[in-house]
Formats: C-alpha cells, structure tokens, sequence
C-alpha cells in the first residue's frame, strides 16, 4: 500500500477542488475512484454513485463557464486523519467570488474519503453540505 502524508492528501484535496472550478475532467477523474460515492445537500437528497455524474457536471461547467466569478477558495481549518487503508480530510471550502465588483461568499462543510489504489491514493468519497458565511 502507497503511504502519504498529510500534506500530501490536502494537496491532492486542492488538486480535485481546483480541477472542479476549471473544468478539468481527466485530472478530476484520475484523482477519483470509478465506484465514487458523495452525498452532497445542494445536488440531490440522496447518496449518488459513480464518478460519472460528476464528470458530466464538471463538463457542463466547462462549457458554461459556470465558476467564471471565482476568485479563489481556501481551505478553512484542514484537519487529516490517517488510518490503515484510508485518509479523511475534512474543512470548510471558503469560495470568493466577484461579480460587478462586490465579493460574496459561498461556504462548505466537506470531507473527503481517500484510499490507496494501484496508481496512487483517489478519493472515493466525499460529503459537502453548506456551511454559513
């Protein structure tokens, strides 16, 4: 089994959010397992399964330009948690956006699943629910 560190698993986390905002499919995809699992409040009320949904979503962002406005997003408080045969980050994703020149705030409770694959530890779960601002 590949170790990691714990920066290592919060970099990758950077990796797979900035990957979402610029609608970059083959990174987000290579960083996930096939069998992906989330549960995700704002998208549906129920677990979704597979890493496709969020590949297809991923390219409609792409196409629509649809986190245009972003400025940035940080990582408020990371916190990883190592075990045998698995890693969980979880914080508050802080997202900054700037329309008309007036930034707004968006924010995130997210944790994130990562296990160890053949080519390198992938993200097989996530839970992401909204945070106040």
């Amino acid at each position: 089994m590949p170790s990691i560190s714990p920066e290592h698993l919060i970099l990758q986390t950077r990796r797979l959010l900035t990957a979402i905002h610029e609608g970059d499919l083959e990174t987000y995809q290579a960083l996930c397992t096939d069998d992906l699992t989330c549960f995700e409040t704002d998208v549906a009320p129920y677990r979704i399964e597979g890493v496709e949904f969020h590949t297809e979503l991923i390219a409609a962002v792409r196409e629509g330009n649809g986190f245009a406005d972003l400025v940035r997003f940080d990582l408020l408080n990371p916190v990883v948690q190592l075990y045998e045969g698995c890693g969980v980050v979880t914080y508050t994703r802080l997202m900054t956006f700037c329309s008309s020149g007036q930034p707004t705030f968006r924010a995130f409770n997210e944790t994130r699943v990562f296990v160890p694959q053949e080519t390198g530890w992938k993200m097989a779960h996530f839970h992401r629910s909204g945070a106040p601002t």
